[in-house]
């Protein structure tokens, strides 16, 4: 039977973003840059800027984590979320989006890292392999799992502030809003709840927690150190189940933390992970995975930049 018009059109686009998107995930493959650069040690690089960064500034690690999930979730893993304002090339930077203005973090640790892997190979690797490599490492750091990371990724010519206001999970969602959000880019309702453990890393302003009296806590230390945010778990700068133990006994940050005890699904599925941490990192490690061949660009796609920050 032959379809509508509308109805074929619909199809024929489903089967071209799927089959792109597959497309581009097959250009991947962990020994990407051997021809290109035999002797560059990514990796090792990676880990020598971390060291001292992070010794620094523990909580680096998590706003590096952060930083990539709000690079990948709005359009994918593309380095989009390092670009500046530019009007010139018509760059409305993701940067000034509502969920990421003046929160999120880790923009020098990764000119620093580009910096070395530039003077090591020249205009070969791409931002957006640096941003997905230094996250896994910086979960490694806190002693979190590790995942698969195959590079070729390709950096994009544009900006998705648009896409970072509307599609990055609000703390405040519900859990129905945090399935649809995280549905709308092909992840599973248990496949949120283990992303949702990168919470046990990390610290929020004052303004996001939800607990009354916590929040009033927080906002009096606040007023004696401007700098002073709440921890994400009681063990913030270790990456654990310690946060799902916190959600289970109802001392959970975050309201969109809070509504995973559900009575439901979602409430075994905490539970479950409070009491087997390495459950926890086997699937935070298969999402996360996942997450960083979202909508990537490969082949001719895209640039690879000089300056993450600017297009060349």
């Amino acid at each position: 039977m032959a379809l509508p018009n509308a109805a074929h059109s619909f199809l024929l686009l489903a089967l071209l973003l799927c089959c792109s998107t597959a497309y581009g995930q097959l250009q991947l493959s962990t020994n990407y840059y051997d021809n290109a650069c035999p002797s560059l040690d990514l990796k090792g690089i990676v880990n020598s800027v971390l060291a001292s960064e992070l010794r620094a500034d523990p909580r680096m690690g998590a706003s590096l984590l952060r930083l990539f999930f709000h690079d990948c979730f709005p359009q994918g893993c593309d380095a989009s979320v390092l670009l500046v304002n530019d009007t010139a090339r018509g760059i409305d930077s993701e940067q000034n989006a509502g969920p990421n203005k003046d929160s999120l973090r880790g923009f020098t640790v990764i000119d620093k890292i580009k910096e070395a892997v530039e003077y090591n190979c020249s205009h070969t690797v791409s931002c957006a392999d640096i941003l997905a490599v230094t996250a896994r490492e910086a979960v490694i750091f806190l002693g979190g799992p590790s995942w698969t990371v195959r590079l070729g990724r390709r950096d994009s010519l544009k900006a998705f502030k648009d896409k970072a206001n509307t599609d990055l999970p609000d703390p405040t969602f519900t859990l129905q809003q945090l399935e649809k959000a995280f549905r709308n880019k092909n992840f599973s309702p248990s496949e949120m709840v283990a992303l949702s453990g990168g919470h046990s890393i990390g610290s929020v302003r004052c303004k996001f927690v939800a607990d009354p009296v916590r929040k009033l806590q927080c906002q009096n230390m606040a007023l004696v150190d401007p700098s002073h945010m709440e921890p994400l778990d009681t063990t913030s700068l270790a990456f654990d189940n310690r946060y799902y133990g916190d959600v289970v006994n109802g001392t959970g940050v975050l309201g969109s933390d809070r509504v995973l005890m559900d009575k439901g699904e979602r409430e075994k599925q905490v539970r479950g992970y409070s009491s087997n941490r390495d459950g926890f990192f086997n699937d935070f490690a298969n999402a996360m995975f996942r997450m960083s061949e979202m909508n990537v660009l490969t082949g001719t796609q895209g640039q690879i930049r000089i300056d993450c920050k600017r297009l060349n």
